[in-house]
């Protein structure tokens, strides 16, 4: 192939570099191209923008509001420090997060139990509530829940006098026909922004029912009486509700209740009324502690020594009348006991609160009418700090109306004292 000059046509030999006719290069070359920056000074000039992003990323980051969620318990950090969120339904449960719990319903129309938010400083377990809520913009509770014909409910939640330790507290309502499992979830909402929701799974237990009366039991005297208590406290379990209808007979002889709750209801038959003359002792288990025996419609009579009642597990009496008894009601050992819409006339005492480490059933014993008593209410030791409410009581022609040796907190807003 021919190679001729590009410049003047000349032939050229194969070799040749340039043009011996014109002396032109007949070589091709590649234009000179303008050198490309080098890494190090590309790297000068992105570095302090990668630089001021990553701050500004890492400053995002730390400052926008962040959401912290846990069950039974979580730590929320902000500038000031760390603390320790936790639930339970128990007063001075402070350090024991509970993010199941399991209970029942039984024969009852309702159910209610707390459920307190506690906060403590994470490095010292200090109570610091007042600081947490000083922080804190607002806060609900809301249940997720299966549907249900008696779903459970709760109210809103706020700081209660029965439990001056926790920061918040929520009423918490369910049925027998409640379906769960359940969450109970506070939501926090923190000034700064921070949301933090905290919860506990309910799971409720559907007891066995033993239901007796005169019409298909021998209730007939304290033997019988003894017997199907007996009974029930070796073949039942301690959550389940055992109910006796009692007849309107006299029972001459102690009852004893071994610590398995008894639900005992008197009846009233031309003008007689079911009738206890040697009392009723009630043990204590450990086992069945939490069950509250419930006593209704029946008179305790006495000759003016022994107790009626001698209390070492949970009670609650309504509607009973206790007369001329050295002590009407009391409550010893580890126990919580209720009496609302009772009489207690002429009696040495008539309630008389000799325990401690237990949290409360409840804080009413309203409706009570103490007539003629040496002394109404004797207050040796409460085991709870909570307000005990005397509302619709009336105190009548008693030595004595309220011993309150232990200083406990009351209610006697709504109670009556007439003169002797």
């Amino acid at each position: 192939m021919e190679k001729k000059c590009p410049f003047c046509g000349e032939l050229l030999p194969e070799e040749a570099a340039f043009c011996p006719r014109c002396a032109k290069s007949v070589n091709q070359r590649d234009p000179a191209k303008k050198p490309h920056p080098t890494a190090a000074k590309i790297l000068k000039w992105i570095l302090p923008f990668f630089l001021a992003a990553a701050v500004l990323a890492v400053f995002f980051l730390y400052s926008r509001p962040k959401t912290y969620e846990g069950m039974g318990s979580v730590t929320y950090t902000d500038k000031e420090g760390s603390y320790q969120l936790l639930l339970h339904y128990f007063i001075d449960q402070r350090y024991s997060p509970l993010a199941e719990f399991e209970t029942v319903a039984g024969t009852e129309e309702r159910y209610r139990f707390p459920l307190w938010l506690y906060v403590n400083r994470q490095d010292t377990g200090e109570d610091a509530s007042d600081a947490f809520m000083e922080k804190l913009e607002s806060a609900s509770v809301h249940i997720e829940q299966p549907d249900s014909p008696s779903p459970i409910q709760c109210t809103d939640p706020e700081p209660m006098e029965l439990n001056p330790g926790a920061a918040l507290g929520t009423l918490i309502d369910f049925f027998r026909e409640s379906e769960s499992p359940a969450q109970i979830i506070y939501t926090l909402n923190m000034k700064n922004g921070d949301t933090i929701r905290l919860g506990m799974e309910l799971t409720i237990k559907k007891t066995a029912i033993y239901n007796f009366s005169p019409e298909d039991t021998d209730l007939s005297d304290s033997k019988a009486l003894q017997a199907l208590i007996d009974w029930a406290e070796a073949e039942t379990e301690p959550e389940d509700s055992v109910n006796v209808l009692l007849p309107a007979v006299t029972y001459t002889e102690p009852i004893f209740l071994r610590g398995r709750a008894i639900n005992l209801t008197g009846s009233e038959e031309n003008g007689k009324r079911t009738t206890f003359t040697a009392g009723i002792q009630m043990q204590r288990d450990d086992d069945a502690n939490f069950w509250i025996s419930y006593f209704t419609g029946i008179d305790f009579t006495g000759d003016g020594s022994g107790v009626a009642i001698s209390a070492a597990s949970r009670l609650w009496t309504k509607e009973c009348r206790f007369s001329n008894w050295k002590t009407a009601i009391l409550g010893f050992g580890n126990v919580w006991v209720n009496t609302t819409d009772c009489t207690f006339e002429n009696n040495g005492v008539g309630l008389h609160y000799n325990s401690d480490n237990i949290s409360p059933s409840d804080s009413h014993f309203t409706g009570n009418r103490f007539t003629g008593n040496d002394t109404a209410v004797l207050l040796d030791k409460v085991p709870a700090d909570v307000v005990m409410d005397f509302g619709g009581c009336t105190f009548s022609g008693n030595r004595i109306d309220i011993d309150n040796r232990c200083g406990q907190p009351l209610d006697t807003s709504q109670t009556i004292f007439e003169s002797q």
